[in-house]
C-alpha cells in the first residue's frame, strides 16, 4: 500500500515538475519535437475522422434520396392509375350520354343490355350480354353501343344471357354499304381479333379515306343504314377483282359496359 502511495505522489510530482518547466519554457524544444512527431499522425487521425463522418453523412443523405425516389415512383404509379380509371370512366360516361340520346331519337325497338363477362381467347372478340330468349333476343340480331353504332351480332342465345360477336372477330361477316355516291356494298369481315375491313368492294368504285360504313339492310334481322365504322385507308391490287377498305371504329371497344339489342 506504502509503494502506491509513494507511486502515486512520485508521478504527481513529475507532473508538477514538467508543468514548471513548460511554464518557464525549459522543455519546449522538446515540445516542438513531439508537436513536428505526432502532427501527421492528428493530422490523419482528424483527416480518417471527418472521412468516416462524411461517408456516413453521404450514405445517410443516399439512403433518404433513394426512400424518396422511390416514395415518388409510387406516387406516380398510384396518378397513372387513378389517370387511367378517370379517363376510362369519362369515355364510359361519354358512351353512355351518346346510348340515351340514341334511344330518345331511336325508331328501333331495342333491349338493354350489360356485359357481364369477355372471352379470353385472343383471336376471339366476343362478350356475353345479360339478355336471352325470355327478352326476345334471337340469333344474328345487330348489336349497337354509344350513338347507336353497331359493335357486332348475336352468335348464341340462350334463355337469360347470349353471346355477342364483335365486328373484329375473324369469324364475324356483316353485309355493308358505303356512303357515297355509288352506295357501294360489300362485306364488313373481322381481322383476326385486332381491327376489320371491307372487302368483296369492285375496283371501279370510288371509295375516299373518312367515308362512312352502315349495314346494307340485306341481312333481314339487321334494319339498313346502322352506322358500322369509317374508312382508314382504301387497299387495292390492280390485277384483283376488288378492293378492301381498312375500317376505324367510330367507338373504343375495349370500353364497353352497357350495349343495346337492336330489334326489327
Amino acid at each position: 500500500m506504502g509503494k502506491i502511495i509513494k507511486s502515486f505522489l512520485m508521478v504527481l510530482i513529475i507532473i508538477g515538475v514538467l508543468i514548471m518547466l513548460h511554464y518557464v519554457g525549459w522543455i519546449k524544444p522538446v515540445e516542438n519535437l513531439f508537436v513536428r512527431i505526432f502532427a501527421p499522425i492528428e493530422g490523419g487521425l482528424r483527416s480518417g475522422s471527418l472521412g468516416m463522418k462524411s461517408f456516413y453523412g453521404n450514405w445517410i443523405n443516399r439512403k433518404d434520396l433513394i426512400a424518396e425516389n422511390e416514395g415518388l415512383k409510387d406516387q406516380l404509379k398510384n396518378y397513372q392509375m387513378d389517370l387511367s380509371r378517370a379517363n376510362s370512366l369519362e369515355e364510359e360516361n361519354d358512351l353512355l350520354r351518346q346510348e340515351l340520346k340514341f334511344t330518345k331519337d331511336s325508331k328501333y325497338k331495342y333491349v338493354a343490355a350489360k356485359i357481364i363477362t369477355g372471352v379470353s381467347d385472343p383471336i376471339s372478340q366476343s362478350v356475353v350480354i345479360n339478355r336471352g330468349k325470355a327478352d326476345g333476343v334471337v340469333k344474328g340480331l345487330a348489336v349497337v353501343a354509344g350513338n347507336g353504332i353497331m359493335i357486332g351480332k348475336i352468335s348464341e342465345v340462350q334463355d337469360n344471357f347470349s353471346k355477342v360477336l364483335l365486328l373484329t372477330d375473324s369469324n364475324s361477316k356483316v353485309a355493308a354499304t358505303v356512303q357515297n355516291v355509288d352506295k357501294t356494298a360489300g362485306l364488313v369481315e373481322g381481322q383476326y381479333g385486332l381491327s376489320f375491313s371491307m372487302t368483296n368492294i369492285p375496283q371501279d368504285q370510288k371509295i375516299d379515306e373518312n367515308d362512312l360504313i352502315v349495314t346494307s339492310g340485306l341481312e333481314g334481322q339487321i334494319p339498313k343504314n346502322i352506322l358500322i365504322a369509317k374508312v382508314e385507308r382504301v387497299e387495292k391490287v390492280e390485277s384483283e377483282i376488288f378492293k378492301t377498305a381498312i375500317l376505324s371504329p367510330l367507338i373504343p371497344f375495349a370500353n364497353l359496359s352497357d350495349l343495346l339489342v337492336i330489334i326489327p
